[in-house]
Formats: C-alpha cells, structure tokens, sequence
C-alpha cells in the first residue's frame, strides 16, 4: 500500500521493447509531489523481479541503480534514466535454447526517512535470449 505523504512514482515506457542483457535500455519515469508536501531529498531505486540479473547504472556500471531528488511540493518530473541487465556471476544455462525472451517486471521505489517506502506499479518488459524462470517448487 503506498505511503500517502510519498510522491507517487510510475515507469511510464521503457524503449526498445525487447531488451538485451549488457545493452542498454532507456526507462522514462514520472513523479508527482503532492502540493501539501514538503521539501526534502528523496532516494530512487530502480529494482527487477528476477533474481538472476543485476539491473545496472548504464553510464557508471553501478548497481543498485539509485538517484538523489530533491523535490519541492506540487512539483511533477518526467524523466529517463538508461539501464543495462547482467546476469549474475556464476550462473549458467539461463541462454533460451530457441531465442526466444523471458518476462521481467521493473519497479522503481521510493525512499523517505522517517516517512517511508512507496514503489511503482510493476513495469512488465521482455529480456531477449533469456530462459524462461522456472516454476518454483516448494516442499513441505
């Protein structure tokens, strides 16, 4: 449930369509500020679903891909950041034997002390030449 005193953020579009691991990717993001906000510093964070990659920084390789804002009350922001996807060290067979892609869901979140956390709306894009995550399996 997002935190009604945090600006409320949404990834709007992320182009190219299909992305490719270690190719970059631009991710064009909104933020409102409520009008009786108030001024602060705000942390950004883009995060993934799939554990298997590492979703980067593009122009500084950094992961997490986190942003300072500081934002004042009413204020709107549309902007882009770009990011690349890299499998995890050590992994290995997560190549689609036919090419095809797997979904993944990007969110970006938001950070606030003392107020909180408030994240976006997943995001679903397709990463090309990835396996499908397997169903998981969980015993009892």
């Amino acid at each position: 449930m997002p935190n009604e005193h945090l600006p409320m953020i949404r990834i709007e579009s992320v182009e190219p369509g299909i992305v490719k691991p270690n190719e970059p990717f631009k991710a064009t993001w909104s933020l409102n500020v409520a009008a009786d906000d108030q001024p602060r510093q705000l942390q950004l964070t883009f995060l993934t679903d799939d554990a298997r990659l590492l979703l980067c920084d593009h122009l500084t390789d950094e992961t997490p891909v986190e942003k300072t804002l500081q934002v004042s009350p009413g204020q709107k922001l549309s902007k882009s950041t770009m990011l690349h996807l890299r499998l995890r060290k050590g992994l290995r067979n997560e190549d689609s034997r036919d090419g095809s892609g797997a979904p993944l869901t990007l969110h970006a979140r938001i950070t606030s002390t003392p107020n909180g956390v408030s994240v976006s709306p997943g995001f679903d894009i397709e990463v090309a030449e990835l396996a499908k995550r397997t169903a998981t399996k969980v015993f009892i």
